[in-house]
Formats: structure tokens, C-alpha cells, sequence
């Protein structure tokens, strides 16, 4: 009884950790990577490869946790096939380089019987298998309250944003935020969020900002686009579209979790 009790907690803790990566500020760093059809299989290979030695990397508390999510519309010539985020808990840990004598030290740990001339062919391997198209480094600024548990097969609409004016992230708090957390509370989503970019930044970049919206699966991301926004009265209708004049949508993909270390 004692072992079912701890085993209990202890899922619960999970659970519970789980569901506040997504309640609460953080950082990411998007990493989109172009695969090529012929270099799938070896990309998802190298992915697994690169896992194990994420879980060492969170075991060491070093990040939060790492996703991997295939992207669609997914074409060669329609930008990255896949996305991987890496969760940390603050600025400093995101832009702490990561050296290869720690990616050797922590591949060692998670493959204790792999030879260093295997592990090598795997970084090699890693650098055939995909092109790392770019890389984003952001933070989460605003989110919904719920009890949201991601797990793979969560599907999520990543909308690049690039702000306007000054008004823009003020729009998102005060305007779009209580409509998203009234479909939350409704059970037509399951998580929101307002990621800022860190870096690159400039006046030439391509995003200043990217929403990210969280479904339990394809059902219930189909059912919330078939809903529509819902009746809205004439004030918010008036705010709602004072807030798409502060910024310019410039991409929206669709992503599915593949795999995910905590």
C-alpha cells in the first residue's frame, strides 16, 4: 500500500509539473529544421539519438524539457518540416552555450555502451539529416490558467506575429487573452500563449512575436475552427479589430508533438 501511495504522488507530481511548463513565464529557444524526404527516416533516428541525451540535460537541470513537433503545411518549398523547442527556466540557462565536450559527456551517460567512433557517426549523422533552417530564442509573456497536459499527439497553431506599433502586445493581454481563456474554459482549447523574441531583433526581422494555441488533438483544433470566434458585442468587436491593425500575421503552421522529454 505504501508503494502505491508514493507511486500515486509521484505520478501526480508529473502531472502537476506538466501542466504549469504552461502556466508560467519561461524561455524557449524554436529551432526549425528542413528535412528532405529522403532524409526522414535518418532525421527521426538522429532525434531519437538526441533525446536521451536531452533527459540527461533536464536530470542535470539544465533545461526544463525539449519537444519535438512536425510541422504542416510541411512541402519543400513551404519553409521547416519540423520544430524542436527546448524549455528553460531563465535567460541565463537559455543562452549558456552548450560545448561538445558536454553533448560527448551527457551522450556517454544516456548510451554507456555506445563507442565514442558510434557516437561520432551519429553527430555526423545529425548534420546530414537536416538543415537547421533558423533559430528563435523567445520568451512566454502572457498565457491562459488551466490544467492543460501536453503529451504526444497534442496539436498546436504557431502563428508568427510582427508588431505594428506599441499597442500590440497591450491587444493581446486585454483584448485576445479573455477570448482564448473563455475557450479554454469552455473545453474548445486547451492552452494559450504570447511568446516574445529575444533574438534575432531588428527592424528587418521577419517576427516580433508568435501565439501559440494548444488542442488535445486534430478533433478538437477541426471543431474550434469550424465554431468560429463566437458572438462578441459591438465594443469588443470595435478592440478586436483596433488589434489586428497592431500587427501583421505573417505565418501560421500547424504542429503535432512527436516526442517530449520533462
Amino acid at each position: 500500500m505504501k508503494k502505491l501511495l508514493t507511486l500515486s504522488m509521484v505520478m501526480m507530481l508529473t502531472i502537476s509539473a506538466f501542466a504549469q511548463d504552461l502556466n508560467r513565464e519561461f524561455y524557449l529557444l524554436f529551432e526549425f529544421m528542413k528535412v528532405s524526404d529522403e532524409n526522414g527516416t535518418d532525421y527521426l533516428d538522429v532525434e531519437e539519438f538526441w533525446s536521451g541525451i536531452h533527459k540527461q540535460r533536464v536530470a542535470d537541470k539544465k533545461i526544463m524539457g525539449w519537444d519535438l513537433w512536425s510541422l504542416t503545411p510541411a512541402g519543400t518549398e513551404q519553409g521547416s518540416q519540423y520544430l524542436t523547442v527546448t524549455l528553460f527556466a531563465t535567460l541565463e540557462d537559455m543562452m549558456q552555450p552548450v560545448t561538445m565536450d558536454d553533448i560527448m559527456n551527457y551522450t556517454k551517460k544516456a548510451n554507456p555502451n555506445m563507442t565514442e567512433k558510434e557516437m561520432n557517426a551519429m553527430i555526423d549523422k545529425t548534420t546530414k539529416s537536416r538543415d537547421l533552417a533558423h533559430q528563435v530564442y523567445l520568451k512566454q509573456i502572457a498565457w491562459t490558467e488551466g490544467d492543460f497536459q501536453m503529451q504526444v499527439g497534442t496539436v498546436a497553431t504557431i502563428d508568427v506575429m510582427k508588431a505594428l506599433n506599441d499597442n500590440y502586445e497591450k491587444a493581446e493581454n486585454e483584448v485576445f487573452k479573455p477570448w482564448h481563456q473563455d475557450m479554454v474554459n469552455n473545453g474548445q482549447k486547451g492552452n494559450w500563449g504570447l511568446l516574445r523574441a529575444i533574438l534575432p531583433a531588428g527592424t528587418d526581422v521577419y517576427g516580433t512575436h508568435i501565439t501559440v494555441n494548444m488542442y488535445r488533438d486534430v478533433a478538437q483544433l477541426s471543431a474550434s475552427m469550424e465554431g468560429g470566434p463566437g458572438e462578441m458585442d459591438g465594443l469588443t468587436q470595435l478592440a478586436v479589430q483596433e488589434g489586428i491593425q497592431s500587427r501583421d500575421m505573417r505565418e501560421v503552421k500547424i504542429a503535432i508533438l512527436e516526442k517530449m522529454v520533462r
